[in-house]
């Protein structure tokens, strides 16, 4: 939908409007400026910068007949020299003196020093110096501020200071207020929630922004919609086919009693257990499997087990998967203790995923080797084949989820192993390592898991 609820202005129109605001608020600072120091002057407040020069040359006449410092004007000094040369009478300092006689001597004198020469009928010479600067005519404010034109022109430029920023604050303020709707939807659809309205602002650019927000809104509905559909097809479709796997499983462990139960020869007794052994763990897998389905998570039992009765479970069904390719499978328990903290079922379920791997991507006749180790911190599960190994892009993409190798592989086997295996390694806070031997070129997956409950904290 097109967000126009309101009458919306461009970035550019706000943005010049307080330009504008700002440039006529400076042009009315200025003239404030301009009135009271113009009032200032006028009043005497301030001395204007000729006004030493205009009075001495109004009191010229009367000191040239009699000299009174009284009536001299203020911020200025004098100095009374008879015919001889020597000083009557001088309020300067020992410095102003000095500049005196040079400016008398040599005609030197500063940018900012004036002189006013006055000769008396009885001979003296008045020598006033002084400078064409204003003043504040109070002498406490002359004292503070000895420069009223730069102070004023310091108090106007802060003055314009002031405002630009009180402007800019404003206009940002502005801005933000606008971002807040378009913050809000991103933060929203962010947290995956698509269900709320779109607040239009009075800024044209960001409507437009807030226009593709809502309508990407729409489209990640539709999506999530459908992918919410697809999820639940899978999940009844998973649950059914659990569910009708269940019929030829009954029936399998049926028959499988039955042929336990008549007279056999050892071999085939041998043969009929690994039958009932594997339908009993196809039947745990498909337990698992309903509670995956259902709750969407992998239940965890972590417990104290024993490492001996662990290893003969996963040997009896590793042997059960080797002959089926006539593979030897051989243990090496080099662990020192017989207990470990881990959830049996599911670490179970990674290493037969990792001889089932090994199995197949063997030839016939060879060997695998199930070795464990441990140290005072991890158990480590190696389990080495004399395979192909894996190649360059599986020893990178190994364990993400759907992996396949390549085309050649035909047994339809789709990455899931590797991926479940590091997600059991992870719950054991350990790890997952995949090589090539570089003897036999085989490949060997270690997996690595804390050994006590303590070692985890």
């Amino acid at each position: 939908m097109e967000i126009r609820k309101k009458t919306t202005i461009s970035i550019y129109r706000l943005f010049l409007e307080h330009l504008i605001g700002l440039s006529a608020s400076i042009i009315v600072l200025i003239m404030v400026f301009i009135i009271v120091v113009s009032i200032s002057f006028q009043s005497g407040f301030v001395l204007q910068a000729n006004y030493t020069d205009v009075k001495l040359n109004q009191l010229e006449e009367t000191l040239i007949e009699n000299f009174d410092k009284n009536v001299l004007p203020p911020y200025c000094s004098y100095i009374v020299i008879d015919v001889n040369g020597n000083i009557i009478n001088s309020d300067m300092t020992e410095n102003d003196i000095k500049k005196t006689k040079s400016y008398l001597l040599n005609g030197n004198k500063s940018y900012y020093d004036f002189y006013k020469e006055i000769s008396q009928h009885n001979g003296n010479i008045i020598i006033i110096k002084y400078d064409m600067l204003a003043h504040f005519r109070n002498p406490i404010l002359h004292k503070m501020i000895p420069y009223p034109e730069l102070f004023i022109l310091l108090v106007l430029f802060g003055f314009i200071i002031l405002f630009a920023v009180i402007s800019a604050s404003k206009f940002s303020k502005k801005l933000k207020q606008n971002l807040n709707s378009i913050i809000t939807a991103t933060e929203k659809i962010g947290n995956q929630d698509l269900n709320f309205d779109i607040t239009p602002t009075k800024i044209l650019e960001f409507n437009s922004v807030l226009d593709t927000i809502d309508k990407l809104k729409v489209a990640l509905s539709i999506s999530l919609k459908e992918q919410w559909d697809k999820e639940q097809q899978k999940k009844s479709q998973l649950s059914a086919l659990a569910h009708d796997i269940k019929t030829p499983l009954t029936v399998i462990k049926g028959n499988a009693e039955l042929l336990a139960e008549s007279g056999t020869s050892k071999e085939d007794k041998e043969l009929i257990s690994f039958i009932q052994s594997s339908s009993d763990t196809i039947e745990k897998y498909l337990e698992l499997l309903m509670s995956v389905v259902n709750n969407n998570s992998i239940h965890i039992d972590k417990n104290v087990v024993s490492l001996r009765d662990f290893l003969y479970d996963v040997s009896t069904e590793a042997v059960a998967l080797c002959k089926t390719k006539n593979i030897e499978f051989k243990l090496n328990n080099n662990v020192k203790c017989d207990r470990m903290y881990a959830d049996s079922d599911l670490l179970k379920r990674a290493l037969i995923n990792i001889v089932d791997n090994a199995v197949r991507y063997s030839d016939t006749n060879c060997q695998i080797y199930f070795t464990v180790s441990d140290n005072e911190s991890y158990i480590t599960f190696d389990i080495t084949d004399f395979g192909k190994g894996f190649s360059v892009e599986s020893l990178k993409k190994a364990t993400q989820e759907f992996f396949t190798e390549d085309s050649s592989r035909t047994n339809q086997h789709y990455g899931l192993g590797l991926s479940f295996v590091k997600a059991i390694a992870d719950i054991h806070h350990g790890t997952l390592e995949i090589k090539n031997q570089i003897n036999t070129n085989g490949a060997s997956v270690s997996v690595k898991i804390v050994r006590k409950q303590t070692d985890m904290h």
